[in-house]
C-alpha cells in the first residue's frame, strides 16, 4: 500500500488564510508529500502561478491572489512596488497593468522577474506599509518609482499632484525619495515637482504653467494662492496674475459633473468677477490641443490690465510675485 501523508490539520486553514495561495516549502511542511502535490497540479485542482508558488483552484487568479503570490516568490524583504502600491495607497491617477506585478526587493535578492512579476532591484532601505499577506512601498517611495518610469509627463503629474492633494504624501517626503532615488528618469519627476511646488495641482493645470513659462510677455504667475474676497469667501484660482487682476481657471467635466460641483464653480466665477478680477476659463482639452490661442489671449488681457493691481477688498493671503505658492 503506498504511504499515506499525514497533513497537518491546520492545513486548510492557512490556505483559506493565503486566499488559496501557497508555496511548495509551506505545503511541504504541512504534510502535503511531493506526489501528493504533483497529483494536484496533475489533476487541475491546483496550479502553478509562479516557481514553487501554487494557487488551490483551477481558473484565472484574482489581482490580490496574484499579489500574495508575487510576494512569496519575491521572497523575505520584497515589497508590492510601483503602481499596485499606489492602489494600495489610494492613489488612482495611472491605471494598472492587470497582467504585471512589480515588487521592488534588496540588491542581493535571488527573485527575478518571471511570469506576471516584475523585479526591480535597489541599494536603497525599502520603506513599507506593511499587512497580514503583503508589504507595500512607502506610499512617497512609490509614486517616485512609478514616475521614474512611466513615459507620460502628464500621467506622472497627475499621480505627483493626486498624492499631495489627496494628503497620502507630503511635498517634502516626495523631494527627499526623489533624491534618494537613482538619477535613472529623474528629469520628469524633476518636473512634476517643480510644478507641485509652484502650487500646480493637476496635469492641464501643469500644462497651461509650461505655456506661461515660455511667454515672453508674461512675469511668474501664482498657482493656487489662497485669495480672500470682499464679502469674506476665501478662492484658491488656479493661475494668478496679480498685478493685472487676472486669473485663469482650467475648467474639466469630469472633475465638475456633479450638478452642485458645476453650481459652486459658476458661483465663484461669479463672485471673482464681481469683485473686479478678470477671470478667464479653459477647458483641459483646449488647453493641450490649442495651447498658444490660449496663452495669447491670456496675454493680450494681461497687457491690456497689467498695472492695475488687485482689486479693493481683495486680499492675497499667500503667496509671493516671484510666482511661488506659500503655505497658509
Amino acid at each position: 500500500m503506498p504511504k499515506l501523508s499525514l497533513v497537518d490539520p491546520s492545513f486548510p486553514h492557512v490556505v483559506r488564510a493565503q486566499d488559496l495561495v501557497i508555496t511548495r516549502q509551506q505545503a511541504l511542511a504541512l504534510g502535503l508529500t511531493r506526489h501528493a502535490i504533483e497529483h494536484r497540479l496533475q489533476q487541475g485542482r491546483w496550479q502553478v502561478l509562479l516557481p514553487s508558488v501554487y494557487l488551490c483552484r483551477p481558473g484565472e487568479p484574482t489581482r490580490r491572489q496574484m499579489l500574495i503570490a508575487a510576494m512569496a516568490y519575491a521572497g523575505p524583504g520584497a515589497a508590492i512596488d510601483d503602481v499596485d502600491a499606489c492602489r494600495y495607497h489610494r492613489l488612482t491617477a495611472i491605471p494598472i497593468d492587470p497582467g504585471i506585478i512589480r515588487v521592488v526587493v534588496p540588491w542581493g535578492g535571488k527573485a527575478r522577474s518571471r511570469g506576471f512579476v516584475v523585479v526591480r532591484r535597489t541599494t536603497k532601505p525599502i520603506r513599507t506599509t506593511d499587512t497580514a499577506l503583503a508589504r507595500y512601498l512607502h506610499p512617497a517611495d512609490a509614486v517616485v518609482a512609478v514616475s521614474r518610469r512611466h513615459p507620460s509627463e502628464r500621467a506622472v503629474l497627475a499621480l505627483v499632484s493626486e498624492a499631495v492633494q489627496r494628503r497620502v504624501t507630503t511635498f517634502d517626503e516626495l523631494l527627499v525619495a526623489h533624491v534618494a532615488a537613482t538619477p535613472s528618469g529623474a528629469r520628469r519627476t524633476d518636473q512634476a515637482l517643480a510644478a507641485v511646488g509652484a502650487g500646480v495641482r493637476s496635469a492641464p493645470e501643469g500644462h497651461f504653467r509650461r505655456l506661461a513659462e515660455a511667454s515672453s510677455t508674461l512675469p511668474p504667475l501664482l498657482y493656487n494662492a489662497r485669495l480672500r474676497l470682499p464679502s469674506g469667501r476665501i478662492v484658491v484660482p488656479d493661475a494668478l496674475a496679480p498685478e493685472a487682476a487676472l486669473v485663469h481657471e482650467t475648467n474639466g467635466r469630469t472633475a465638475h459633473a456633479r450638478e452642485d460641483l458645476f453650481d459652486d464653480m459658476q458661483e465663484r466665477h461669479d463672485q471673482m468677477t464681481e469683485s473686479g478680477l478678470t477671470v478667464l476659463h479653459s477647458s483641459p482639452r483646449r488647453i493641450w490641443q490649442r495651447g498658444h490661442e490660449v496663452i495669447t489671449q491670456f496675454e493680450r488681457v494681461y497687457l491690456r490690465d497689467v498695472g492695475r493691481g488687485l482689486p479693493p477688498g481683495v486680499v492675497l493671503l499667500d503667496g509671493d510675485p516671484s510666482g511661488h505658492a506659500m503655505a497658509g
